[in-house]
């Protein structure tokens, strides 16, 4: 089964002001009756979140709703987002079901994605 792609007729990145992400919570701490906590790492793949609003227009929020319903089965299945930072794309997953609003003509939707190692 191939993985699906974020749409090309979709923005590909969130709107700069409203752009999140946060790094992967990745140390296991343990406190010691005396000293210093030991602390470690949890893992070498961990997954770190990012988050944002796009704007799109009806046409783009159609397409949208339909790759969510359809392609990646309601958050469901995991797909290739495009890197802000001009890199390989991510494989990420929905974090949570997306929100949007109506602002004039276009529609604002934000939503949380986690990237996956």
């Amino acid at each position: 089964m191939t993985v699906p792609v974020w749409p090309t007729s979709l923005p590909k990145f969130f709107t700069a002001t409203s752009y999140d992400e946060g790094g992967a919570d990745n140390v296991l701490r343990s406190e010691t009756s005396i000293g210093p906590a030991k602390a470690r790492r949890r893992t070498t793949a961990n997954v770190w979140v990012q988050s944002g609003q796009m704007v799109m227009t009806y046409d783009q929020y159609g397409t949208f709703l339909d790759f969510v319903k359809n392609d990646i089965l309601d958050g469901a299945r995991a797909f290739t987002f495009p890197d802000r930072l001009g890199g390989s794309d991510f494989l990420v997953r929905l974090k949570e079901a997306h929100k949007a609003s109506l602002d004039g003509n276009s529609w604002v939707v934000s939503f949380s994605i986690e990237v996956l190692p």
